[in-house]
């Protein structure tokens, strides 16, 4: 028997690879997604492991649904609601105007097909809630007037890019629209029922039931999803988008959930993404992945600078913004995982987009660091001592 076919091994050497990957991106200072997905290069290359086993299909699959649920919850429900009509246009533009450039692009240049300049038009136009928020938090400035803005532009840019593939590689018959209808009853009556649960169970959190239920739901969706023919991470964010409110509300069911899925689940998902990455690819395919950085970049810039210059922030504040928008890791990884897993990208096609989308994530993330505006800082270091005591009230309740 090979050692690799052993399940305790693999999973070994997969939960090895992942905190090789933690320790990476700390080193670093880079996102631990990034890390992982190298990790899962290496490991594919060196160990040959291109042919990832149908449970691990399956546990990124779930990481993925989980990621897309984490990041709906991200947003704030209040502020959403007054503001989301403002953002529509930044959010739309900041989406279709990279779509449309990449798809176009990808079309006359590299003569790809229909399906796969689509696909590279999501994968490249979309953003990443998750990261943003992440960096918006290191700085302390997620309440602030330029936080709230970017989210809220950014969940408008995600759900675009979720919609798109959902519309353009959904199968529509009737059993699809008979599974969309149940989803959307599901998803109607989930928010009363976790507002319901929590207030039942607040005071026993021992065996996490929350969490559970939450797993409950997202498998159920994940299953009409599959029968409707359309792709689970669509009903996810919805559902992630309309228990919002509950999560912004209690704060460690948030970290709960968010640990089961950061050290167990999402690094199925990332370092999978990295299986199909090759490396003749990101040798020969040079310059197409740095053309498609420049235009996902310049068109992300294009879309959302004028919008935040026009809402009175800073010349700074508004590149900072635009670049920490440029990155798309989290929905990109996912759109192009669905085509190398429908068939619909080859490895080479796949490898340059999950590239240029890695490489167009971690560079404007590198600038935005280097130019953060002084009112930023400012705000950061005034938020640090907020914190602090948020957190040990924290610690001292969960006690």
């Amino acid at each position: 028997m090979n050692i690799l076919e052993n399940p305790w091994f693999f999973i070994s050497l997969w939960m090895g690879g992942a905190f090789s990957a933690a320790l990476l991106a700390i080193r670093l200072k880079i996102p631990v997604a990034l890390a992982e997905i190298l990790m899962g290069a290496v490991l594919s290359h060196f160990l040959g492991l291109s042919n990832p086993t149908e449970w691990m299909n399956f546990l990124s699959k779930l990481g993925a649904t989980m990621l897309c649920f984490i990041a709906g919850t991200e947003i704030e429900p209040e502020y959403f609601k007054e503001s989301w009509k403002k953002n529509m246009f930044s959010g739309l533009s900041s989406f279709l105007f990279p779509f449309l450039a990449i798809a176009l692009f990808s079309h006359y240049l590299l003569h790809w097909k229909t399906a796969q300049c689509i696909i590279a038009g999501i994968a490249l136009g979309t953003t990443s809630i998750a990261i943003i928020y992440t960096s918006l938090v290191e700085r302390g400035i997620e309440n602030s007037s330029l936080g709230k803005t970017l989210l809220s532009s950014c969940f408008i840019t995600d759900f675009g890019s979720v919609l798109a593939l959902g519309i353009f590689f959904t199968h529509w018959d009737l059993s699809s629209i008979i599974f969309g209808i149940i989803a959307l009853i599901i998803l109607w009556l989930f928010p009363k029922f976790l507002r319901f649960l929590l207030a039942f169970l607040k005071k026993s959190p021992v065996s996490e039931p929350e969490i559970k239920f939450v797993f409950l739901m997202l498998s159920l969706l994940g299953f009409l999803a599959t029968m409707a023919k359309t792709e689970p991470v669509l009903p996810a964010f919805v559902l992630g988008i309309l228990s919002a409110n509950s999560f912004s509300k209690d704060r460690l069911l948030r970290r709960r959930l968010r640990a089961v899925a950061y050290s167990i689940l999402t690094p199925f998902f990332f370092m999978k993404s990295g299986f199909h990455i090759s490396l003749h690819a990101l040798i020969f395919g040079f310059f197409p992945i740095l053309l498609l950085t420049l235009i996902k970049t310049c068109f992300k810039l294009f879309g959302l600078f004028p919008y935040l210059i026009l809402e009175k922030h800073s010349i700074k504040e508004s590149l900072y913004g635009s670049l920490l928008a440029t990155g798309g890791l989290t929905f990109g990884l996912i759109a192009a995982h669905y085509g190398i897993q429908n068939k619909i990208l080859n490895r080479e096609e796949y490898s340059i987009i999950t590239i240029a989308t890695l490489v167009s994530t971690l560079i404007p993330m590198l600038l935005a660091g280097l130019i953060v505006p002084k009112a930023i800082v400012i705000a950061e270091k005034k938020k640090e001592e907020v914190l602090l005591k948020k957190e040990i009230g924290e610690y001292e309740e969960e006690g």
